[in-house]
């Protein structure tokens, strides 16, 4: 019956608009509310699903309506003949849709891939905060994978709350890249331990690349990255203007693992990143190990950033800034107090290994440097749930196990959700702090997101192009392409995206039928990459119209309908 029901439902709302993208049509598809049809979107997808079972369409990309509620009551299982893509309409309002895991328990999971993801402008939160009690039933993870060699890519997007992983990859990735797109409330100990609460786990398996551009990090137990005990390489990182702000970082904080040619790790700002501090703890330190270093009692060496040791990487690192805040400096005074005493005292510790120390050589005493700098709003530092975990058994606390019983909620890390994280998370500074202006080619440091007009110049500004190794990001465009336009028919806005696969000049102009020049869009050297422009046709008349981009060696032209 469910099946029938996404049928008619699939019917009454189809609008497919073609859409050329990389050499391929996509069609776009739009999906109502949960509000407005009560259908689940794990059965609207899946069930978009002929009686043979193959797939209605492949080349679909679901548009979820702006501000609109979503409830996923399954997992969404791909399949290797269809990707999953998933964005939200152009709209006048800004705000994504959300896509909550429905039950108690929800699904452990979003997605579970066999193909690739495209995932836009989206929230996607791990159960339904519209019914609070549910959270006692958090799973592990958002997104995950059951094939190997398939990509992730994610925009602009809001990932938040598992007792595990955000995104993880049972099977070895080709790409995971993820840009402009805030992590928060990773872990829930009502539900695992404090070896969970992950932003991107990608177990042990291997990585072609892992980009990570203009994200925000909000409120982890364990780690941004894990590659822990890896037996294959992430052959290419680049970590670059993220924004860190109250992680426990309870077994590190990225754990690389195997690392190949490259690793790129700069602009980034740190806020209490490494909160639990450097610590003679075992229980954390012992996954640690993978940098082969030790302490002076003979236990795994902790630092931020690990990785196995090799002389073959070629690492960048520069330009990141931490800062601790009262809070966090006081939790780590009063752990040389009774009952939660440390000896030694607890430390910001060392943000590399001495191998990465050795690999960079001078770069590695500015690599991170202490600031200070206060965020506009971001949630308390989890101080409490610290202090639990390191005051004695006897005491009330965990006695600094990773795995315990005698958890309660009070001790909970503040918690946030989805509007506060859509609507007030604010991670800008003041544009007079030294940082405004101190990471690569002037810009500030961290998510450039918070300050809009710095992260659109940093978009096109060829400085940034040029301070990067030449053909480092493989992720980047192969061809010169331009993308229908979406919507289309459009009235009076519409979107054009293109790719541009090395740094060029580009034009990018609407003309009418007669061929006469009515607007130009871009004029201008470009980096490499896909770009998006907005075009405003409110003062043309009803028709059809040309847009054509241009350079040194291709012109490429489409139609599009303006219907006013």
């Amino acid at each position: 019956m469910r099946v029938l029901q996404c049928f008619v439902v699939l019917l009454a709302v189809l609008v497919l608009l073609p859409v050329s993208s990389h050499g391929q049509t996509l069609n776009y598809l739009r999906v109502p509310p949960y509000t407005v049809n009560n259908i689940y979107l794990n059965d609207f997808i899946m069930g978009d699903t002929l009686a043979n079972g193959t797939r209605r369409d492949p080349d679909v990309v679901y548009v979820l309506t702006r501000g609109g509620l979503y409830l996923s009551s399954g997992v969404i299982n791909t399949q290797s003949n269809w990707a999953l893509r998933i964005t939200a309409n152009d709209s006048a309002t800004t705000r994504k849709p959300v896509i909550f895991l429905d039950g108690n328990p929800p699904p452990g999971n979003f997605t579970l891939l066999r193909s690739n993801l495209w995932l836009r402008n989206v929230i996607v939160g791990g159960y339904n905060e519209l019914v609070p009690a549910n959270l006692t039933g958090l799973q592990g993870g958002l997104i995950n994978t059951a094939t190997q060699g398939l990509d992730i890519v994610i925009d602009s997007c809001i990932l938040k709350t598992v007792n595990g992983n955000l995104i993880r990859t049972d099977q070895a990735p080709r790409v995971v890249k993820i840009t402009n797109t805030t992590f928060g409330d990773m872990g829930y100990l009502g539900r695992s331990n404090l070896g969970a609460g992950k932003a991107i786990d990608l177990r042990a398996g291997s990585c072609d690349s892992l980009v990570l551009l203009n994200n925000t990090f909000v409120n982890w137990q364990d780690r941004i990255v894990r590659h822990f005990a890896s037996t294959l390489n992430i052959q290419f990182i680049r970590f670059e203007h993220n924004t860190l702000a109250n992680g426990m970082s309870y077994h590190g904080l990225l754990s690389l693992g195997r690392v190949g040619r490259r690793v790129i790790i700069r602009d980034n700002l740190l806020i209490d990143a490494f909160a639990l501090g450097n610590d003679s703890d075992a229980v954390r330190q012992a996954e640690f190990s993978d940098s082969g270093e030790l302490d002076q009692w003979g236990f795994p060496r902790m630092s931020w950033v690990i990785a196995n040791p090799n002389d073959t990487t070629n690492w960048l690192i520069k330009n990141n800034y931490y800062y601790i805040s009262p809070a966090g400096q006081a939790f780590w005074d009063s752990a040389s107090i009774l009952p939660i005493v440390a000896n030694p005292p607890l430390t910001p510790g060392s943000p590399l290994t001495y191998k990465i120390n050795s690999r960079i050589g001078a770069d590695s005493v500015t690599a991170f440097r202490l600031a200070n700098v206060t965020l506009t709003n971001i949630p308390r530092l989890m101080v409490d749930f610290m202090k639990w975990y390191r005051r004695p058994a006897a005491s009330g606390g965990s006695g600094k196990t990773k795995v315990t019983s005698n958890w309660a909620s009070q001790y909970d890390y503040d918690r946030r959700g989805y509007i506060y994280y859509r609507d007030s998370l604010n991670c800008a500074y003041s544009t007079s702090n030294s940082l405004y202006t101190a990471a690569t080619c002037g810009y500030p440091v961290g998510d450039l997101r918070w300050f809009p007009t710095r992260h659109a110049s940093w978009l096109v500004d060829p400085c940034v192009q040029q301070a990067l190794p030449v053909n480092e990001d493989p992720v980047l465009p192969t061809a010169f392409e331009l993308a229908q336009n979406y919507p289309n028919p459009f009235n009076p806005t519409t979107r054009i995206t293109y790719s541009v696969p090395t740094q060029s000049r580009v034009v990018l102009e609407v003309v009418n039928v007669l061929g006469q020049r009515v607007e130009t869009l871009v004029n201008d050297v470009q980096p490499a990459g896909q770009h998006e422009v907005t075009f405003d046709a409110s003062r043309l008349a009803t028709g059809m119209y040309l847009y054509r981009l241009t350079s040194p060696s291709q012109t490429i032209t489409r139609k599009m309908m303006l219907v006013k």
